[in-house]
């Protein structure tokens, strides 16, 4: 799906003419996107991924420690 070509400035100054969604800057390789929306979706969806990352990892640590370790302090 192509967009009408719109010329959007990335943080460090750069100046992108833009049809997608997103892309990456040419300069700084930073993440650049055609409407603010999206850079707020982004954003979002990366804090949940991180959010559920430390989940995932927080409850195998408990499960180690419960299942593996406390047993083997106790022989």
């Amino acid at each position: 799906m192509s967009l009408p070509v719109k010329e959007v400035r990335c943080s460090c100054g750069n100046v992108l003419k833009m049809t997608k969604k997103s892309d990456w800057c040419t300069k700084c390789a930073g993440k650049v996107f055609y409407e603010k929306k999206d850079q707020w979706k982004h954003k979002v969806s990366t804090i949940w991924l991180i959010g559920v990352v430390l989940a995932v990892f927080t409850f195998l640590v408990y499960v180690f420690i419960e299942l593996i370790a406390e047993p083997l302090s106790k022989l």
